[in-house]
């Protein structure tokens, strides 16, 4: 959930411990971040600090506790020995995304999409998009990445490239696995041309995978079972 009040919570350890691990093991080497920075608002999310169970990075948390700021800035120190290129939109704490301006945002970000052998992670406060224009209002559209949008995205995307996405999951757990494969499944059938995808998930966040190239989604998936095998979190799954 991207609102700079939630910098380095625990989704924020989860999300990028998962990013560092990918950056090891996958032979992508650029990194381009598009936030969806929404502006603060009053609701009843609460911060939920991070806290080590043995199966993230300890360096990660430390880093955490450091920063002294809330800043997506931060993030670029943090993933500076795992690539040779971080790209974003700046000033990357007052570049927001809004209903009304979604087209002139993704505009922004077009040339960085479209970067050779990068991971591109969008990181929407909730995820993609769900439910009629109703609850769509109801909701926040601004919290959400439009089909349209997720079509635009992985037609731009070079296929050297990998699409991750955050997916904020409902609140009843016993819907969360088929709730990321219906998600899985609307990636896949974003357009006509083959789009192939997978998911990890703990508790109530996952992360989506897309890709265009079969060699770079079986090494995607091959990374995020290793990442399933050394999670200890008892609420996890892996999808693909």
């Amino acid at each position: 959930m991207v609102q700079l009040k939630y910098f380095g919570d625990s989704r924020d350890y989860f999300k990028y411990d998962l990013i560092r691990t990918v950056f090891e093991r996958l032979s992508l080497r650029h990194y381009v971040f598009i936030p969806m920075l929404t502006e603060h608002r009053e609701d009843k999310e609460g911060r939920k600090p991070p806290a080590n169970r043995g199966d993230k990075s300890q360096e990660l948390l430390a880093f955490i506790k450091g920063c002294g700021s809330k800043s997506l800035a931060h993030w670029e120190r943090w993933l500076a020995p795992y690539v040779q290129s971080y790209s974003t939109i700046t000033p990357v704490d007052r570049t927001f995304f809004s209903d009304t301006g979604r087209d002139a945002y993704w505009q922004q970000f077009r040339p960085l999409i479209q970067k050779e052998n990068a991971l591109v992670f969008v990181d929407p406060d909730t995820g993609l998009q769900t439910g009629g224009p109703r609850y769509l209002e109801e909701m926040g559209r601004e919290k959400y990445i439009l089909n349209a949008e997720l079509q635009l995205l992985m037609e731009v995307i070079d296929p050297s490239s990998v699409l991750m996405v955050y997916q904020h999951l409902q609140n009843d757990k016993r819907k969360h696995v088929h709730d990321v494969e219906k998600k899985l499944a609307q990636v896949r059938g974003v357009n006509a041309a083959p789009v192939l995808a997978c998911a990890y998930r703990e508790d109530d966040l996952a992360f989506l995978f897309a890709s265009r190239r079969q060699s770079l989604h079986d090494e995607t998936f091959r990374i995020l079972g290793h990442y399933h095998a050394c999670s200890t979190h008892p609420l996890k799954s892996l999808h693909g």
